[in-house]
């Protein structure tokens, strides 16, 4: 069976369209140290968030294996499949939720608390 493929539709933009396009453009240059100053900053917050919740893991990790808990024995106690369970232990640049922290978190006996400063 061929492989279909879209068709490409090519239309030249009205002066009216070219000249909105064009101030677009101009104001996010006008704009763009501002706009890649905040991306940097939001950068550096994930960053920090992101090397939070990996210590969260490694610790939580740390604490299942004091228990001489498997991940076969958490995963019967928080219905998260083993392997997903290994990456959250392993993996640096994994986005846990609340939810998934806490249900871990409760199969060891501990509690997820949150600080903000």
């Amino acid at each position: 069976m061929a492989k279909r493929r879209a068709k490409r539709i090519h239309r030249e933009l009205t002066a009216e369209e070219r000249q909105r396009w064009d101030r677009a453009n101009q104001a996010a240059e006008s704009r763009k140290e501002d706009i890649l100053a905040k991306a940097r900053r939001i950068k550096a917050a994930r960053k920090k968030v992101n090397a939070a919740v990996h210590e969260a893991m490694k610790a939580l990790k740390r604490e299942r294996q004091a228990q001489g808990l498997s991940l076969s024995d958490v995963e019967k106690r928080t219905g998260i499949g083993r392997t997903a369970l290994s990456r959250l232990e392993n993996e640096a640049e994994l986005n846990p939720t609340v939810v998934t922290l806490t249900r871990y978190a409760e199969a060891l006996g501990k509690e997820v608390v949150v600080n903000f400063r």
